[in-house]
């Protein structure tokens, strides 16, 4: 009895965060209809791991954490952005599955988007779900992000498929490891970006220092950063990526949670949303 009421209080509170959503009614009907069908009442293909999301047949390495990507994408909105642009050019570092890809052609659906992946089986996953949705104009790309090219080093857990927390650095996720592509994503950045999602697992102060360093910030307009502050526990340099915004005109917000009691060195997901000063979306 107690399970069944706890599972309605979450429906309600669920139900409460969709109707407080900054989206159109359309939209959250859609988002409130999977997470009635696929979270709620559990219905999708198990055996070929596919769900319907938001009106897209999204093929999953891992249902909780299909769970998990939904909450943070759809529920909390980390990527929502305004945008006068009915086609807008979206940079997605980070895209694991796809979810974010599916959350932004729901906002726009003639959006031009670019996404990087570099682990092979849910590289593997995101091409399926691009190409049995037919999303047009997103090109997907098969690489780690840094500053600079050639081969990395990609820490993962093979126990673990698409797993949210692969990345470059050891301290990170210290499982196996794979050889992947580097890129930079300078070259990808040669006309106005009208959003640029970066989720890289600890890369991302050395993309954002590539940006400065090519003068490729200055096409951007909005972007969310996720920082992950003490992959390193001593390592402090969380201001070298917020004076680079700065010097580059943009202002910023910053949402962290950190759990209590506070001890030193603790590691924290922060998210920056940053927008360039005197532009209009």
């Amino acid at each position: 009895m107690r399970k069944i009421i706890q599972k309605i209080l979450d429906l309600i509170r669920t139900f409460i965060r969709i109707n407080q959503l900054e989206v159109d009614k359309n939209l959250k009907n859609k988002i409130r209809s999977t997470w009635f069908k696929v979270f709620f009442l559990k219905r999708y293909d198990s055996k070929n791991r596919v769900a319907n999301i938001v009106g897209f047949k999204v093929k999953f390495l891992d249902y909780w954490m299909l769970y998990f990507l939904f909450n943070e994408i759809f529920l909390n909105n980390d990527y929502y952005f305004i945008t006068k642009n009915d086609s807008p050019y979206i940079i997605d570092c980070g895209s694991n599955i796809g979810m974010s890809i599916v959350y932004f052609k729901m906002l726009y659906p003639n959006s031009h988007i670019v996404a990087f992946e570099p682990e092979n089986e849910t590289y593997l996953c995101l091409d399926k779900n691009v190409k049995k949705n037919f999303l047009n104009s997103v090109t997907i790309h098969k690489a780690a992000l840094s500053n600079k090219e050639g081969k990395i080093e990609l820490f993962y857990d093979q126990d673990n498929a698409g797993s949210l927390i692969m990345s470059t650095k050891q301290e990170r996720i210290p499982k196996q490891k794979q050889i992947v592509n580097a890129s930079i994503l300078s070259k990808y950045i040669n006309k106005e970006v009208d959003f640029l999602k970066i989720d890289i697992e600890g890369a991302e102060l050395e993309v954002i220092e590539e940006l400065s360093n090519t003068r490729k910030l200055c096409f951007v307009k909005q972007m969310v950063i996720e920082y992950h502050h003490h992959i390193v526990n001593e390592s402090d340099v969380f201001s070298r990526m917020l004076k680079i915004l700065e010097d580059a005109g943009f202002g910023y917000q910053i949402e962290s949670q950190l759990c209590k009691p506070l001890i030193r060195e603790q590691f924290q997901d922060i998210l920056v949303y940053a927008y360039r000063k005197g532009s209009t979306t």
